[in-house]
């Protein structure tokens, strides 16, 4: 029993590599573009390589005969073959500087695609990912696994172009040497050595795959661990849980020192172990070379293109130590980017004119993916022009019908309309267009207040962004900020209160003028006074569009249109203030709790 599972567990390992290989060859051909640099390494770097196997010892060899004859020497001719070392190493070093160059702009084209795809795909994933995936699990994804694919790939590549052609050159050297020799051939077996050096690289290199894999892991608990305690410092500090989360810090930060020297333990044997069989052909070849009597300055050659055959090896063994790094990080990322796209868009769907705002849920059954039940047959229309209220007690599905509507989850059962057309026939682009979003906790960019106004409309004039904070009620306090539009608000607006955040979340809502406005609890972190003058600035914005008002207060209750009151998914009342106050019913009773 556990040898079938030992052998299903290397069967998904070989399976999973087998698949990063196909990754990263994927990821090499997104280089075409890029056709005269690689070229251009590709030429360099066998050039390199060929003058380190070949040329080298065969120079050698010539140097030494001529340098340390018996006969004599012109001292031009002696200047000449001293002199030819330097033109020969100096031509290495440059073709070797040029081709490591272009590989380090291909490997950056390379990081760049695969961030770029990262960014690309969590802007496409539903909110259900999300939930259920830490942010610094993602954040580790696209920089840390992303960045070891881009250094993993400069050096495979690197190696993978100058190694091969030193290794041929210099078993051509080897062969060329030895067969000048009578009984030279002898020698030849030494290839034979070579050969079983590349054994240990195999085993070990499948460790180094495993083991990284464990690695990258664990440091992303280590990203997840330090981006939560920095997104809770005021918590932190609050209930004195200082040493607590240096604790867990601590414990995490061990885990993942415990697994990256695994890692290490396996990647650094590669290199000793083929120096090692490199020691057992040089002694084999310097007590064949005394039987057979060869020339020093040949056995000089043959040793150093031994040694030139021995290192391409140490240095693929090297090489495939870093291509298990590198597949074990994209095997993660190409993970992440298999996720299903939930929401997705039909292609070739038709825009429709634009919406006036009609919203009709028909016989709507929803339930999250964890299984927790929302929605069963609901019923439930909005007319355009008018506003709506939504309230209940928490858990009744309030914030998940403005959930449904911008389609960030798709409904199991029934449809939901808007102006007739089906939601899921319309664009994303169109429907989410059509709909501003106020949140409870609006999101600020770290960059310019006009910057984060016009987060509602890209191509906005800074006309419009000055307009639209006007009426959002935001120019009195942006005019008193030191640079006014200009400012920057700090990461998630640190440098603004509650109200001010929220008048700029208002202003994004101004500036889009969409036909369907929803406020998810947008004044629950205001003070009274600023939740007046709130809504006294939002009146403005409910002319002429369909508003849904999801909130637990009721102190702007009587002014919308319609109160809908959601218990566990039903519409348990509808109507006005006036109407469900003089009703007994849940609506007075969370009216009455929230006046006490």
């Amino acid at each position: 029993m556990e040898e079938n599972s030992e052998q299903k567990v290397r069967e998904s390992d070989s399976s999973s590599m087998r698949c990063g290989y196909r990754s990263m060859l994927r990821y090499v051909g997104d280089l075409r573009r890029c056709r005269w640099q690689i070229i251009g390494t590709l030429f360099f770097g066998i050039l390199s390589g060929f003058l380190s196997g070949f040329g080298v010892p065969v120079l050698l060899k010539s140097v030494a005969q001529h340098v340390f004859s018996e006969e004599h020497q012109s001292c031009l001719l002696l200047i000449f073959y001293c002199a030819l070392p330097i033109f020969l190493m100096g031509l290495r070093s440059i073709s070797g500087y040029f081709s490591t160059c272009l590989l380090a702009f291909l490997g950056q084209k390379i990081l760049m695609s695969v961030r770029l795809n990262i960014f690309q795909k969590l802007q496409r994933l539903p909110l259900a990912f999300f939930r259920r995936t830490q942010a610094g699990h993602l954040v580790s994804r696209a920089l840390n696994d992303a960045n070891l694919i881009q250094v993993s790939f400069v050096s495979i590549a690197h190696e993978l172009i100058q190694r091969p052609a030193m290794l041929i050159s210099a078993i051509l050297a080897i062969t060329y040497l030895c067969l000048q020799q009578a009984n030279g051939w002898i020698l030849l077996l030494l290839l034979f050595l070579v050969a079983l050096s590349g054994f240990p690289i195999a085993y070990f290199g499948r460790e180094v795959w495993n083991r990284n894999l464990r690695a990258q892991e664990k440091i992303s608990d280590l990203t997840t661990r330090m981006t939560s305690n920095l997104q809770s410092v005021q918590e932190v500090r609050a209930f004195c849980m200082e040493e607590y989360e240096n604790s867990r810090f601590r414990h995490t930060n061990c885990a993942y020192s415990k697994a990256y020297l695994a890692t290490c333990f396996a990647y650094y044997f590669i290199v000793p172990s083929v120096e090692f069989w490199a020691a057992i052909g040089i002694s084999i070849a310097t007590f064949l070379a005394y039987l057979l009597h060869i020339p020093g300055e040949t056995f000089l050659a043959i040793v150093m293109a031994l040694f030139f055959s021995y290192d391409p090896i140490k240095n693929i063994g090297r090489l495939y130590g870093n291509l298990q790094y590198s597949i074990s990080a994209l095997s993660r990322i190409e993970e992440l980017l298999a996720e299903p796209e939930k929401p997705k868009d039909t292609p070739g769907l038709p825009l429709v004119k634009k919406l006036r705002g009609e919203i009709v849920f028909e016989n709507v059954s929803f339930t999250y993916e964890d299984g927790a039940a929302v929605f069963s047959d609901l019923n439930l229309s909005f007319q355009p022009g008018r506003s709506y209220a939504i309230v209940g007690p928490n858990g009744a599905g309030k914030t998940s019908l403005a959930n449904l509507i911008l389609r960030f989850y798709d409904v199991q059962k029934g449809i939901i309309t808007v102006d007739g057309h089906d939601i899921k026939k319309l664009s994303l682009l169109q429907l989410r267009s059509s709909v501003a979003l106020v949140p409870q906790q609006p999101t600020l960019l770290h960059d310019t207040v006009a910057a984060n106004i016009r987060w509602g409309c890209p191509t906005a004039t800074l006309d419009d962004v000055i307009q639209a904070a006007h009426r959002a009620g935001a120019m009195c306090f942006i005019e008193k900020l030191p640079r006014g539009l200009d400012t920057v608000i700090g990461e998630d607006g640190s440098f603004l209160s509650g109200g001010e955040r929220q008048r700029l979340a208002l202003a994004r809502a101004f500036l889009k003028d969409a036909p369907i406005l929803i406020l998810d609890e947008a004044t629950s972190a205001l003070d009274t006074k600023s939740e007046r003058e709130f809504y006294g600035v939002l009146s403005q914005l409910f002319r002429r569009k369909t508003v849904l008002l999801i909130s637990h207060c009721f102190h702007w209750l009587p002014h919308v249109d319609e109160i809908i009151v959601l218990d566990g998914g039903f519409v348990v009342q509808r109507g006005a203030h006036a109407q469900l106050i003089q009703e007994d019913g849940l609506y007075r009773r969370l009216h009455q709790s929230f006046v006490k």
